[in-house]
């Protein structure tokens, strides 16, 4: 698994770049109709200027500052609020000189405020709520969340988004990335339980957050009420979010989601330990509880099976979605495993030992192939005498649970051949030349295989 952090390479402004307005007095403009209408006149082409999204529904004059330029040069600022009819609204400094207009939104400018009261703070009666504007934005992360509340965290230049933490009405929020032109990605959604450090979530309790994981772990298990929660780590190649979930009364697990925290996948505490490991369940108990419970998955198959130990492989990535299961137990000599369907599911359970298993490109972890290939040069032995085996390939399944092999032995004789469902003998085994005359739909792979040549009057079969 490719772990990262979250938050690797990302670059806070550790100061606000302020304009003209960080010269302003504290006290917002009594609004005036003069100043109201120089606004209205101005707005479109300094909107235009500045090249942000909107249609403007009021606008409003505040007045002239001043600024020094690189060269030290003082230059006056013309700055205007704009309330538009759709999205934020803006507070736009013009530079009459150079034409350069530059913006801040309205939430933006609250939050400077905020921490220096002397920054100007957007006062028309249409940008009272800064931050409704995020509302759209955040339902498709969040489609019970009207943002009440919000706050720019600041610019991550390097990714061209801007960062803002929002609060939400009687639910979580959260933080969210939108991005500024030239970047036309989508938004990123960022849970509390991850955000940390400068990004840490001010409107959102602890408790609130780990909530909001409480339908994702239902998902994962019916019967856990979530009481602790924890973020683990970001996998970027699977685009993958890992969490810890406490449940109360019994043991817990992992939960992996998309980073919007859409359930993907289940995880017991005993396979946590590449991406930290569970805090909230001893992991001992996990392995038994979790062994336990994967014996009693395998009972479906009717298999005898002791289980000692087990690993899961995989998920099937696409159709019936099941499980690749390992198992190890004295009773199964050349390995076991098996394609366990999820609960609920009308498939069926396939059974494979390991000589399938490296048949169909999946090694075994309990069973090396080594003792598998000692096998094959038994079997040989048995069938043809004359044969010290050099390499084996595995060729694929055959009818009736056999497997398909190629041999190749240490005298240059080889020969193709089924495997038995018992795996104590050959059902067939042909030499590779009789394999090639007869156009079997299996023939010697291995190079220099089957090039034995026999003294005369003797067959290579």
């Amino acid at each position: 698994m490719s772990l990262s952090s979250f938050f690797k390479g990302v670059a806070f402004l550790a100061a606000f770049s302020l304009s003209a307005g960080a010269a302003m007095a504290q006290e917002a403009p009594k609004l005036n109709e003069k100043q109201r209408a120089k606004g209205i006149a101005d707005a479109p082409a300094m909107i235009k200027g500045a090249g942000v999204p909107c249609d403007p529904a009021d606008a409003y004059y505040i007045g002239e500052s001043t600024t020094k330029t690189a060269d030290g040069k003082t230059v006056k600022i013309q700055v205007v609020e704009v309330t538009c009819k759709a999205g934020g609204g803006y507070i736009l400094d013009k530079n009459p000189s150079s034409g350069v207009v530059e913006q801040r939104n309205c939430t933006q400018a609250f939050s400077q405020n905020a921490a220096n009261t002397k920054q100007i703070k957007c006062v028309l009666p249409g940008n009272k709520e800064h931050y409704a504007w995020l509302t759209p934005l955040v339902k498709p992360y969040d489609a019970t969340c009207t943002v009440e509340k919000a706050r720019w965290l600041g610019q991550i230049a390097e990714q061209k988004t801007n960062r803002y933490e929002y609060g939400c009405q009687g639910s979580a929020g959260g933080l969210i990335d939108v991005p500024y032109a030239p970047n036309t990605n989508a938004p990123n959604f960022i849970n509390c339980l991850i955000a940390k450090g400068n990004s840490a979530c001010s409107y959102t309790t602890a408790e609130q957050a780990t909530q909001r994981l409480q339908p994702i772990a239902k998902q994962a298990k019916a019967s856990c009420v979530v009481e602790k929660a924890r973020w683990l780590a970001r996998d970027t190649d699977k685009n993958a979010d890992y969490y810890e979930i406490g449940c109360a009364g019994q043991p817990g697990f992992i939960v992996q989601t998309s980073p919007a925290l859409v359930y993907q996948a289940t995880f017991d505490c005993s396979q946590a330990k590449a991406i930290g490991g569970c805090q909230y369940t001893d992991a001992s108990q996990a392995q038994a509880g979790a062994r336990e419970a994967y014996a009693n998955r395998l009972k479906v198959t009717g298999l005898p099976c002791t289980v000692s130990d087990y690993t899961v492989l995989g998920v099937e990535n696409a159709g019936l979605k099941r499980e690749l299961v390992e198992y190890k137990c004295p009773e199964q000599k050349w390995g076991l495993a098996v394609f366990l369907p999820p609960a609920g599911s009308a498939a069926k359970a396939e059974v494979m030992d390991c000589f399938t298993m490296v048949a169909r490109r999946q090694t075994c972890g309990y069973v090396p192939k080594s003792a598998l290939d000692q096998q094959m040069d038994v079997l040989i032995k048995g069938a043809k005498k004359d044969c010290d085996v050099q390499q084996v390939n595995y060729l694929g399944r055959g009818d009736a649970d056999s497997v398909l092999v190629e041999i190749a032995c240490t005298n240059k004789r080889g020969y193709v051949g089924a495997v038995s469902k018992s795996r104590a003998g050959f059902d067939d085994v042909v030499a590779c030349t009789i394999a090639k005359n007869r156009k079997y739909p299996i023939q010697c792979e291995i190079p220099g295989n089957g090039t034995y040549v026999p003294p005369a009057g003797a067959t290579n079969d």
